[in-house]
């Protein structure tokens, strides 16, 4: 009786976590479409418009500021369940003629992952214009036997300082739409985000984007604030129109290391805690 309990138990737990995976809310088959680092998550994963280090896994054009090598590892706990774990590891490298990078990124357990290795270029022309180009390489794994489908896809992104307060960014993610299945012809989805960065002081910024996916049928606009103090100690909070709607955050940075925490809420499933580090070297 206590082995059919613990079985009926287990089975229960494989349906809740495969529900979560089928809500738009959760990832996608077949890459990770939601922007990461837990400095973009605290403000609720506005990015487009941001530049530094782990830009490299949103708009890589914002890495083409990168000054020196740096290196990073981010931990998502989605909804605070062990099996929608999140893991990310990123270096980037300038040189002069751009700045190099390669990240890698995997999410779910045993039973269900999915794992994106992407290469990075970044560059910026004059003063006024960087672009950032990603090549990825996917993998979506069912266990229990099913095997694993692979795509390889590509993330363009685009920044421009219109002035020095002001930042415009665009970034597009799969715009070729590679098939995932045969199966009623189910593809990796598009999406393209805008957004733009208002720096009001050296302490203070705020910024906003706008995404459409070919999932979604609608538009989603994020917005956050982040207030710096001393460029040491950084608070931050954020909104979104989606599932996603509320987001708060916290960041240190001592010498050449930054450590951000953050939590979103989810309007339905609660908060996922999220932690990055990174280094300058």
């Amino acid at each position: 009786m206590i082995a059919q309990l613990a079985l009926l138990m287990k089975t229960l737990q494989h349906i809740i976590l495969i529900a979560i995976f089928l809500l738009p809310s959760a990832l996608f088959a077949g890459g990770n479409l939601f922007p990461l680092g837990a400095r973009n998550a605290g403000i609720c994963r506005s990015s487009t418009a941001l530049t530094g280090f782990w830009n490299i896994l949103n708009n890589q054009a914002g890495l083409a500021t990168l000054k020196n090598p740096a290196a990073g590892i981010s931990y998502e706990s989605k909804f605070s369940l062990n099996q929608l774990s999140n893991k990310t590891v990123a270096i980037a490298y300038p040189t002069g003629a751009g700045v190099l990078g390669i990240d890698f990124n995997h999410f779910g357990y045993q039973q269900y992952n999915e794992m994106k290795v992407g290469l990075v270029y970044a560059r910026a022309f004059g003063k006024y214009l960087r672009i950032g180009l990603q090549l990825d390489y996917l993998q979506t794994t069912l266990g229990q036997g099913y095997g694993s489908k692979k795509n390889i896809t590509f993330e363009l992104g685009v920044q421009s300082d219109i002035s020095n307060e002001v930042t415009l960014g665009a970034y597009v993610y799969n715009p070729i739409r590679v098939k995932f299945s045969d199966y009623a012809d189910e593809r990796v989805p598009a999406i393209i985000r805008f957004g733009l960065t208002w720096h009001f002081s050296e302490s203070f910024l705020a910024t906003v984007e706008a995404e459409k996916s070919s999932f979604y049928p609608k538009v989603i606009i994020r917005g956050g604030l982040e207030y710096s103090l001393k460029k040491k100690f950084f608070m931050r909070t954020g909104f979104s129109s989606g599932e996603e709607v509320f987001a708060i955050g916290f960041g240190i940075h001592i010498k050449r290391m930054q450590f951000d925490i953050a939590a979103i809420m989810h309007q339905t499933l609660g908060f996922s805690p999220q932690a990055s580090l990174s280094y300058a070297f």
